[in-house]
This record gives C-alpha cells, structure tokens and sequence, in this order.
C-alpha cells in the first residue's frame, strides 16, 4: 500500500493472536510472543491498541483519537496509518480491507 494512500476508514483492525498486553499508567507493553519481543506505547498508541479490542474499524480509530486528544484530523490520519503499519509489520495487528461489492 503506498505510503502517501490513507488506509480506508471501512478497514477492520485485528489483533494478533500471539500478543499480551499490560497496562502502565495509561501507557502499555505489548509482547508478541512466537517472536519475544516487546513494544512499548505511548499514550497515544495505547489508547488505539485499547480502542482496537477484538475488532474496530479505521474510521472508528480515528474518531475516537481525535475526541479524546487535541490533533489536527490529518496529522492524525498520517500518524495512526503509520502506527497501524508498523504494528501490522510488526504481527501486532492484522488490518481486512474491506471490499465493497
């Protein structure tokens, strides 16, 4: 997916099956664990990997992101695409384009 494309906002996000998560002060850890390797969030991220849950749509990423912090819409969209392409490469994630029929 070209980096300049935002993801579609119908996109569901998954998250992995191999991750653990613990909450630290309103930031967290993450673990993926066939890989060991942790990744620490900021608040930010946390808030995302919390709002993710079993399954969220982008669109409903985004909104809940921008009513719960002071971001410009489009640096919001730049900054969690980024995330939720890191995390997908990171098997954090697994991010369904939705096709519409």
């Amino acid at each position: 997916m070209p980096q300049d494309l935002p993801i579609n906002s119908s996109a569901l996000v998954i998250p992995g099956g191999d991750v653990v998560h613990c909450d630290l002060d309103g930031e967290a850890v993450l673990l993926h664990l066939g890989t060991r390797r942790y990744f620490k969030l900021n608040r930010v991220s946390a808030h995302v990997w919390d709002r993710i849950g079993d399954s969220a749509a982008v669109g409903a990423l985004r909104r809940s992101i921008l009513e719960a912090f002071d971001v410009d819409p489009d640096r919001c969209t730049r900054d969690l695409d980024a995330l939720l392409q890191a995390m997908s490469t990171a098997d954090l994630i697994e991010i369904r384009h939705v096709s519409i029929a």
